[in-house]
């Protein structure tokens, strides 16, 4: 059958049709629909339209059952009629459709779209007679005539009223903001994979890396070593001297150093590596703490953050693919991958650092991969979208809550009588402070951290691992409770941004990280760079805060108040989530708003919105696009408002 692969360039979520005339960016055929991973495809890692198209021949005239496996969105026709509808960004599943065909060649067509992380597609059938499903054999797939095979570079179109869209404006930005400059520090055939990242007394960086294998498999063998790396600090890749310093670790995310001791959380335990003399060699180690089980490939212990005391941290979910299921016999519907787990999972934790006696202070996480301290020293997570979370979001930790992932009771070889619950599942759902759009704003949210200076200071960073870059966060509390908005920030990394601190210089310090399916940026691996500040600044979004009757704007430049005045310039939208057992969900109750009125500030840096209709637990989105006074335009146009609560 032919393949034709174009390369639309940026996030989508549905299939749409493809704008007319266009040239593939590849063009090819294959026997089987069996394409397993990016690679198969042969295009781009990520945001690409397929079309496979040719005849089936049917030996038999009957009901013929076809499934479709995809990640992302697919459809299947056959003489132009649909058979299975399996649209959407999703993770890999199967959906079937069945239809009755007469004896000989039918012409079929599948329209496929990868968004972000995995690419996958297959397609099965089960004839008439056929015991079970089984890929469609190559001896029945033709192609009625060989096409004259015209291929094109660069970014295709597709019609969904984003074609016209540019980086920030409907898009990821491509660039690095111009308030930083990226500068590299791996040195010649180092290439970390990092799973936690912190600085020492001395100026020293430490980091862990390990492979993240996205298999299912929980593995036998350890694959972690923590790093000293020297001369980090205004060093570049030929002064940074990465030095081995321990070995034997079981996928190490988690990484805090306390008084010059290195702790590392991994699948175990807790482990204290320390120099006893001084040397600023690393030759003491023990088990510091013990507080969680992990008998799944997805049980990270993510973290760590100091403070006051203790090191807190976030245990995550189980996840069960058909191997897994098979080998731990569990009994039991398995939606979107969400299985049994033990006591603890899916939990904000601290463990005390004299005592070492841990608590579990918050329940209803899933994969919880960044923990830091935020405005008034309180500690956020960022949560990454699957089941129950239809969409990635940051959350305040308050004690006693629960934020709103259901583990599953499934029963197994490991847990005869069913997984345990989610802690404080009892005390009913705490909404995030952001939500994170998925496949817009975010994808998988990695590590949260506070700006201490410049124009935003009080704000957050975030960092961002499948869609890149970092988001930045402005937080407000309303009837004490926080809620705030989310903006892109900047790009222009080699790999997604799975760790993000800031050094004893100023300067933001990323580790970067990739896997074979999702968690992976462009189909990057490894990254270890460094954002210095420059001085320079952009025009964009300052923040956005909640008002009783709409939102005041503030922006980093003066607007022409004519422009700032038409109500027309501004579109806002709005939607909530429903939370389901099903992977990720979409916007739901969506609704355009008009701005009643809109009076500018005298100094033409922000502007007061009146918005009728808003209503408390839904996400607002702006887009906006004007120049600033001296003829800038804007660094991102749209932004993310969480209004969990309206100000009284």
């Amino acid at each position: 059958m032919n393949l034709r692969v174009y390369d639309i360039g940026r996030p989508m979520e549905r299939l749409f049709p493809l704008a007319e005339h266009q040239k593939p960016n590849l063009d090819r055929r294959i026997d089987t629909i069996e394409l397993a991973d990016e690679a198969a495809f042969g295009g781009p890692a990520d945001h690409f339209v397929a079309v496979l198209d040719g005849t089936v021949v049917c030996e038999a005239a009957g009901e013929y059952i076809f499934r479709l496996v995809c990640d992302d969105g697919a459809r299947l026709t056959i003489d132009g009629d649909m058979v299975v509808d399996h649209d959407g960004v999703h993770a890999p599943s199967g959906k079937d459709g069945t239809v009755s065909l007469a004896a000989g060649p039918h012409a079929y067509r599948i329209d496929y779209f990868e968004n972000e992380g995995g690419a996958e597609l297959r397609l099965l059938w089960k004839p008439p007679g056929a015991a079970a499903l089984a890929t469609v054999p190559a001896a029945v797939l033709f192609v009625d005539r060989v096409p004259e095979r015209m291929t094109s570079p660069g970014h295709k179109q597709v019609l969904d009223g984003m074609e016209h869209a540019r980086p920030g404006d409907g898009m990821p930005l491509e660039g690095v903001h111009p308030g930083w400059a990226v500068e590299d520090l791996r040195p010649a055939g180092f290439e970390p994979m990092v799973g936690g990242m912190a600085f020492l007394p001395d100026g020293r960086l430490v980091l862990t890396s390990f492979e993240p294998v996205n298999d299912g498999v929980l593995k036998g063998e350890p694959n972690g070593t923590v790093w000293v790396l020297r001369n980090v600090i205004g060093g570049n890749p030929g002064t940074v001297q990465p030095e081995r310093i321990a070995g034997g670790f079981y996928d190490p995310t988690g990484l805090a150093v306390v008084d010059g001791a290195i702790y590392i959380a991994h699948k175990p335990d807790i482990t204290k590596i320390w120099d006893s003399d001084g040397d600023g060699k690393f030759d003491r180690r023990e088990v510091f703490a013990k507080g969680w089980v992990s008998d799944n490939y997805h049980h990270f212990a993510f973290g760590m953050l100091p403070k006051d005391g203790y090191l807190y941290g976030t245990l995550s979910t189980s996840i069960y693919f058909d191997n897994t299921m098979k080998a731990d016999h569990v009994i039991g519907d398995v939606v979107a991958m969400n299985g049994p787990n033990p006591e603890h999972r899916g939990t904000c934790w601290r463990v005390n650092l004299e005592t070492r006696e841990f608590e579990y202070l918050a329940g209803g996480l899933r994969t919880p991969n960044g923990i830091g301290e935020g405005p008034e020293g309180e500690i956020f997570v960022s949560d990454n979208q699957g089941a129950w979370l239809p969409s990635s979001k940051l959350i305040n930790i308050r004690p006693g809550r629960f934020y709103g992932h259901s583990n599953g009771r499934q029963r197994s070889d490991r847990y005869p009588l069913g997984g345990y619950p989610s802690l404080n599942e009892e005390h009913g759902f705490s909404p995030p402070a952001v939500w994170l759009p998925q496949n817009a704003c975010c994808n998988s949210p990695t590590m949260p951290i506070m700006i201490r200076g410049g124009e935003f200071a009080g704000q957050m960073y975030l960092g961002e691992l499948t869609m890149g870059g970092i988001r930045r966060i402005f937080l407000e509390k309303v009837d004490g409770e926080w809620q705030g908005v989310a903006f892109r920030f900047t790009q222009g990394f080699e790999s997604g941004v799975n760790r993000l601190i800031e050094g004893p210089d100023g300067c933001l310090y990323i580790g970067g990280t990739g896997s074979s399916g999702n968690w992976s940026w462009r189909g990057t691996r490894t990254g270890l760079q460094r954002l210095r500040p420059t001085g320079g600044s952009a025009f964009e979004y300052h923040s956005i805060s909640a008002t009783p009757d709409g939102f005041v704007i503030r922006l980093t430049r003066p607007v022409e108040a004519a422009w700032l005045a038409n109500p027309a310039n501004y579109s806002l939208t709005e939607w909530r989530y429903d939370p389901t057992p099903n992977y990720g969900g979409p916007n739901v109750d969506t609704t355009d708003l008009g701005v009643a009125s809109a009076t500018p500030a005298a100094d033409g840096r922000s502007v007061r919105l009146v918005v009728p209709g808003l209503k408390p637990g839904y996400v607002v989105h702006f887009r906006i696009d004007p120049r600033s006074a001296d003829g800038e335009a804007m660094w991102s146009t749209e932004a993310w408002y969480t209004l969990n609560r309206i100000p009284r």
